[in-house]
């Protein structure tokens, strides 16, 4: 079962994309954004400034989590993959980290 944070993310995602050049699109799955659209927040209204970049917006953590999926997934290619993917095991090794220092001041 989705969430409600997970579905409101959603809600942002479609909107971002709908926002978005075609080619872009075109690059994620149907399927997905089917899913997506099946699954998003029907009472959930987000109010994206789309004159901002992605990262001055203020999205839900949720939302820049699968926007960093599909860029990952289906937009970047090459050293730039190699990269991102780096970054996100050096992030989910030291937050792995964070968790075991808490667990043992516990």
């Amino acid at each position: 079962m989705i969430n409600n944070e997970y579905r409101e993310a959603i809600v942002e995602v479609l909107d971002i994309l709908q926002h978005s050049e075609k080619n872009i699109i075109e690059k994620i799955p149907k399927k997905l954004i089917e899913f997506w659209e099946k699954n998003k927040s029907d009472t959930y209204n987000p109010d994206l400034d789309h004159s901002k970049s992605i990262d001055e917006m203020n999205l839900k953590n949720k939302t820049k989590s699968i926007i960093t999926m599909i860029y990952l997934n289906y937009l970047c290619e090459g050293i730039e993959k190699q990269k991102i993917k780096l970054i996100l095991k050096n992030n989910e090794s030291q937050y792995q980290k964070s968790i075991k220092r808490k667990i043992v001041i516990l």
